[in-house]
């Protein structure tokens, strides 16, 4: 019997780019960490974080490899790892340009969607283009023009800075990577199911990172000795305590937010479980930061999430109630009221003191030296840092400059401390970018807040509503600590700014959840190619 022609073995072009693509990915990052690993500052990694800094070379160029292969997957598990390639403290200057691992995926995660694509013909591109200058007219132009607007004075900003090197790795790493990461966020078009998602790998991620600080820090440690040693805690996994405050800030609504929606969400008993421990491991973490404005911000995250979230105003003012209770264990406020009675006044005193530590508690006190350093000396930055923005309006002092300037020339006779930041990222900005500046950004917030608002007002279904919920309390939690802390943009000597690609991500998922896409319209074949590779 003749046999049948024999069928051949079709290799596509594309394929082979995507295979060459995702074994330089791991090719290059497993030798460019494996060289360039430094250990923590200021702190003495234990045999657990030791045994991680091992291993970051090849979980990262895994990553990496993942991104280009599998650019959805690759970018959940950016998100969901981040605080253990963190402990590589991995950075490496390709001529003066420092490059750390935020680069690499991202580089990654374009090259993924890029090789993932299809090309389209002449027609299709002149139908979108029609499209994306019909869209550019209507409201969802505003964010990208003001966003585009925004990276183009950062720029002339570094181009104009007394020190262009650390302006130009603070515009790096502080505003394009995460700018860019958004961006990849709103290019995969994740469904409502894969947005929470996206909610649920930062939240875990986050609770890992918490896990890891508390193993580092706990064993071994008293209560006194991690409220004095608090600002190590989160060293090895995202350097400054203040910064990994502002991601638990954020992380706490996302994830109950998913679990308020995990019947509609239709999430397993497994998933349930890991983001409960999250929240538990992000909760105690929380603890351990003893830091006030992280404090405030989580308590005004969650409760902007159940007062959205729950249907009567009885409920509301009870959770309202609750929380002004709870309030007093961050806030000393009871001392006030409790002060016609010395003896209640006192045991509050002692009790709130037991637990958050005598210096936590005098920082609420001007008059006291932990307090003079934790209000009046920012208050004093602040303040110079407003006096810079007047006196250079358009385009600021320069990234990274304030601690120059402030020392140099803005710094008051009776303040007593160099500080390298304004404590308020909205005088940071003004200082450093200029007003215009300031103005952009505060439009871009603005724009995806109301986005993801006005999906909370009228949603399709409760899943989604919760799911909006949950993106507006993560902002609300970034607006306060950002407002109280300051949010470091970047310092070109701590090797991540994952504060800020988290901050950036629950924007453009506000933006997403509504369907947004920043007035650009992709080619439907990524959605198509992206959902075939799942």
């Amino acid at each position: 019997m003749a046999r049948g022609p024999e069928r051949a073995l079709v290799v596509r072009p594309r394929t082979v780019l995507r295979l060459a693509g995702t074994v330089a990915a791991f090719s290059i990052t497993l030798v460019l960490a494996a060289l360039n690993e430094h250990a923590p500052l200021d702190v003495k990694a234990g045999v657990p974080a030791r045994a991680i800094a091992a291993l970051v070379p090849v979980i990262a160029a895994a990553v990496a490899a993942l991104a280009v292969w599998r650019p959805w997957r690759g970018f959940l598990a950016v998100l969901l790892l981040t605080p253990v390639v963190n402990v590589g403290q991995v950075s490496w200057l390709i001529g003066w340009v420092q490059v750390i691992f935020q680069t690499i995926f991202l580089v990654a995660l374009a090259a993924g969607l890029i090789l993932n694509s299809s090309v389209a013909g002449p027609q299709d591109a002149w139908r979108r283009l029609k499209s994306v200058g019909r869209s550019a007219r209507g409201r969802l132009a505003i964010p990208a023009i003001a966003a585009a607007a925004f990276v183009g004075l950062a720029v002339l900003s570094t181009l104009r800075s007394p020190d262009v090197k650390s302006s130009s790795d603070v515009l790096l790493h502080g505003i394009l990577e995460p700018i860019g990461m958004a961006l990849v966020l709103l290019a995969l078009h994740p469904s409502r199911s894969k947005l929470a998602a996206v909610a649920v790998a930062m939240g875990i991620s986050v609770g890992l990172g918490g896990l890891l600080n508390m193993v580092q820090m706990l064993p071994g440690s008293s209560l006194a000795a991690l409220q004095t040693n608090r600002l190590l805690f989160s060293r090895i996994t995202y350097f400054n305590v203040g910064l990994f405050g502002e991601m638990v800030a954020m992380a706490v609504p996302l994830l109950s937010a998913a679990l308020l929606a995990r019947r509609h969400l239709r999430l397993s008993r497994w998933a349930v479980l890991g983001i409960g421990i999250a929240l538990v491991a992000s909760l105690v973490s929380l603890f351990f930061t003893f830091s006030k404005s992280a404090y405030l911000a989580a308590a005004a995250g969650m409760l902007a999430l159940l007062l959205l979230a729950l249907q009567t105003w009885r409920q509301r003012g009870a959770i309202l109630l609750t929380a002004a209770l709870l309030s007093g264990f961050v806030v000393p406020w009871p001392e006030l009221v409790l002060s016609v009675s010395p003896g209640l006044a006192q045991a509050y005193r002692n009790v709130v003191v037991r637990v958050v530590g005598q210096s936590r508690f005098d920082s609420w006190n001007p008059s006291t030296l932990s307090g003079r350093g934790s209000l009046v000396e920012r208050f004093y930055a602040t303040e110079a840092a407003i006096e810079m923005a007047i006196n250079h309006p358009q385009l600021g002092v320069g990234l990274d400059q304030f601690k120059n300037e402030y020392v140099g020339q803005y710094k008051p006779p009776q303040a007593q401390l160099d500080l390298d930041s304004a404590h308020s990222m909205w005088a940071e900005v003004s200082a450093e970018l200029g007003f215009p500046a300031l103005f952009l950004l505060l439009l871009v917030y603005g724009a995806a807040w109301i986005a993801a608002w006005l999906v909370y007002r009228s949603p399709p279904d409760a899943a989604t509503r919760l799911i909006a919920a949950g993106w507006l309390a993560a902002m609300l939690a970034w607006f306060v600590v950002a407002t109280a802390f300051a949010g470091d943009m970047y310092r070109p000597w701590r090797n991540m700014a994952s504060d800020f690609v988290m901050m950036s991500i629950v924007v453009g998922g506000e933006w997403r959840v509504s369907g947004g896409s920043l007035a650009v319209e992709l080619p439907a074949s990524w959605g198509r190619v992206l959902v075939a590779e799942l």
